[in-house]
């Protein structure tokens, strides 16, 4: 009984998890302002974070879809931020709701989509970059069932050519709510010109130098493997 004991003891021990690091979320909203309104919609939600959400922990900012299938939508993103920025973000105290009221809602025609995102920071890069950078390149993955791991596997050796290259982010979040058909995953890459964008980063030599020849090729092979689809954007920053 005791060496049951003890053993039970140990194994507790050892399963304890290392520290994490704090979660880092980010909620995303689409919009679709009303036709002709795009201007005036976009100086409101710029006025509306300047007076609201400012660098700090209610930070948020605006994106407008360049490309892909909701080219023509915005993104308002709230975030980087804490589970907790949720529970305490301006609300109708001190005249918010009311500011976006009578300010951003009359000019908008359509609200899609709300989503959750949690940054996966060990698979990560160059979160920095997306700070000053004018696009990014968006793709929203839906993994097969049970394939998660394979993608965590895959992502790791990818970031770390993305390190190597150095001059290209890499940043990968985790859709927090399950949807039938929807995303599992999210990859965000910058760039500042639409020739960059064009060009051939070099990542693929960089991940050859890393893992050996026809190792991109294997890479592009398990991808297919391992995903149903995806769905990808090119965003500009408005604010």
């Amino acid at each position: 009984m005791l060496t049951i004991m003890a053993l039970l003891f140990i194994g507790s021990v050892f399963a304890q998890p290392a520290a994490e690091k704090p979660a880092v979320i980010s909620e995303t909203m689409y919009l679709m302002p009303k036709r002709g309104m795009e201007d005036k919609f976009e100086a409101a939600v710029k006025a509306h974070i300047a007076k609201f959400h400012p660098d700090g922990p209610y930070k948020a900012g605006l994106r407008k879809v360049e490309y892909g299938s909701k080219a023509g939508w915005y993104l308002w993103v709230f975030g980087p931020a804490s589970y907790s920025a949720l529970d305490t973000r301006p609300g109708k105290e001190g005249g918010h709701e009311a500011d976006w009221s009578s300010t951003v809602d009359p000019l908008v025609e359509t609200y899609g989509e709300t989503r959750l995102w949690e940054l996966n920071q060990d698979l990560s890069y160059g979160l920095d970059f997306l700070k000053t950078t004018k696009y990014v390149e968006v793709w929203k993955v839906d993994l097969k069932k049970g394939q998660y791991y394979r993608f965590k596997a895959l992502a790791e050796k990818l970031k770390k050519a993305y390190e190597l290259l150095g001059t290209t982010s890499f940043v990968v979040y985790n859709a927090v709510f399950h949807e039938a058909g929807g995303p599992d995953v999210g990859i965000v890459w910058n760039f500042n010109s639409y020739d960059s964008w064009a060009k051939d980063p070099g990542v693929k030599d960089t991940y050859e130098k890393l893992y050996g020849a026809n190792s991109w090729q294997n890479l592009l092979d398990e991808w297919s493997d391992i995903t149903e689809d995806f769905d990808s954007e090119i965003r500009s920053f408005i604010r």
